[in-house]
């Protein structure tokens, strides 16, 4: 299940569209008031272009979608609804800090922040030779440069530039 391979290439247009519906929702719930619930959606504003820049060669594995996708995912979704429970659990000073913070703060910081740097961070080093760019990826890409460069200079030969002085 997980060696698999989804196509991402002819679902790239749907995804840049999911993510501008998710924006627009974000942004309506915010300003109906409804904060939370948009704080909770904006989790899913990467999604769509997680899958686009990880995708290789027009596919991505589905290694990647549980981690560090649903791993980043689920930090992300765990802070948000701690920060909720005590910000109304303790409207005050809490009888007790975690790391010396408030517990709501605590949990922005270790699960939110630490968390999903870390995990994302840890993610790259693990998959990037095999996920992000594969072996030859680069080869072929600097092909393609020197491709282009050659194809400029041919045109730049051709059609030489008249420059004046004035």
């Amino acid at each position: 299940m997980l060696n698999g391979q989804i196509d991402v290439e002819s679902w790239t247009s749907e995804l840049m569209l999911a993510s501008g519906v998710l924006w627009a929702a974000v942004l309506g719930l915010g300003l109906a008031g409804q904060w939370f619930p948009a704080l909770l959606l904006s989790v899913f504003l990467f999604h769509p272009w997680f899958v686009i820049g990880a995708s290789s060669g027009g596919t991505i594995s589905t290694k990647l979608l549980v981690y560090p996708l649903g791993i980043w995912t689920a930090l992300q979704l765990s802070a948000f609804g701690l920060i909720e429970y005590y910000a109304n659990a303790f409207g005050g000073s809490p009888d007790f800090l975690i790391t010396g913070m408030h517990p709501s703060f605590a949990a922005a910081y270790w699960l939110y922040w630490i968390g999903g740097f870390m995990t994302v961070t840890l993610a790259y080093g693990i998959y990037f030779r095999k996920h992000f760019l594969p072996d030859g990826e680069w080869d072929r890409f600097l092909e393609e440069v020197e491709r282009v460069e050659a194809e400029d200079d041919t045109q730049e030969a051709a059609d030489p530039a008249e420059v004046t002085n004035r």
